[in-house]
């Protein structure tokens, strides 16, 4: 039987997710439950329906042919609400809504299927030194499918990369990393205790998995994500451990700064879920240099960068970046 996987989305010409133009192929399903998470619609394995309210014109269509009775229209908005305690992700209210207002995260696809959309991006690939990023999500739920189709990239002379959550068993990540030509891996906060509370699960795998990764990954890079979440990972003292994580990896090529936003706000008003961090307010680069600049003050032997602006030089010390450059 042919493998097959539950592919969120594929989105071309990337120029954030590695070196040169990618090509990311996002995948459903996350062990993870991060509270700032920016694509809700990534956790879950399965496909879902989303509802896009602004499209509604409150026909009734999909009311009609809901077999399990889980929509209504709200007395109050007009809105069509749905009990997703009833729900069975059924799709006929899909299907029979004709202005695209009801619609599915997901789609199942062969690795012929993906490798089909990949290779339309040859050409930017051999220009820019670009490639495929596999993203998610994560792909550990989908192992063996990111497998074989890390082995067909392989196999067309595909580079290929991906952002790598590490919670998952060495077995696997040994199966995966081989493939790869760099990968990012999130490093949320390095207190186990704080990274259960706010993403669900323990990181001592992860952790562990990120060291045992630098020994099998040369002559390929490492890159540290760090999401700076006000209140949560943005104390001194964690932001020096991660540093000094980075500073023990022999691959280790940069450590990044990811500044938090609330663009995955929308998305779980539209899968009909709470989003936990309401009250926090985005952060500017800006924001991040005042948190860990700290740092650019020590000899690292990884570069540092605030979303995709470098901070700091590996072996040359600050890259004289200006407060006016950050707060752009």
């Amino acid at each position: 039987m042919e493998l097959k996987a539950n592919i969120l989305r594929i989105e071309r010409l990337s120029l954030s997710d590695g070196k040169g133009m990618r090509t990311v192929v996002f995948f459903k399903g996350c062990p993870l439950r991060c509270a700032w998470c920016s694509t809700p619609e990534s956790q879950s394995g399965q496909r879902e329906v989303y509802y896009m309210k602004e499209r509604c014109t409150g026909c009734g269509a999909c009311i009609q042919v809901c077999p399990e009775q889980a929509l209504r229209r709200s007395e109050k908005t007009g809105e069509i609400v749905r009990d997703y305690s009833r729900c069975k992700q059924c799709f006929q209210c899909v299907d029979a809504c004709n202005y695209r207002a009801q619609q599915i995260y997901g789609k199942e696809m062969t690795v012929k299927e993906v490798m089909r959309e990949i290779q339309k991006d040859e050409m930017f690939f051999f220009y820019s030194g670009g490639g495929v990023t596999l993203s998610g999500g994560d792909l550990f739920c989908q192992t063996d499918f990111a497998e074989a189709l890390l082995e067909a990239c392989d196999d067309a002379c595909i580079n290929a990369a991906a952002e790598l959550d590490m919670f998952t068993s060495f077995e696997n990540v040994k199966r995966i990393v081989p493939h790869l030509q760099m990968f990012y891996v999130d490093v949320k906060t390095m207190d186990p205790e704080k990274h259960k509370k706010w993403t669900g699960q323990d990181n001592a795998c992860i952790l562990e998995n990120i060291r045992k990764a630098d020994a099998i990954c040369a002559p390929h890079s490492i890159h540290v994500r760090v999401p700076l979440v006000e209140g949560v990972n943005d104390d001194v003292e964690n932001i020096r451990k991660t540093a000094q994580l980075c500073q023990e990896l022999k691959n280790c090529q940069e450590l990044e700064f990811l500044p938090y936003h609330r663009l995955g706000l929308h998305a779980y008003r539209q899968l009909g879920r709470k989003y936990q961090l309401e009250e926090h307010t985005s952060m500017s680069r800006w924001d991040v240099y005042q948190k860990m600049g700290f740092l650019c003050e020590t000899d690292w032997m990884f570069d540092i960068v605030i979303s995709g602006l470098e901070v700091y030089k590996a072996g040359i010390g600050k890259t004289g970046v200006t407060e006016e450059v950050l707060k752009a």
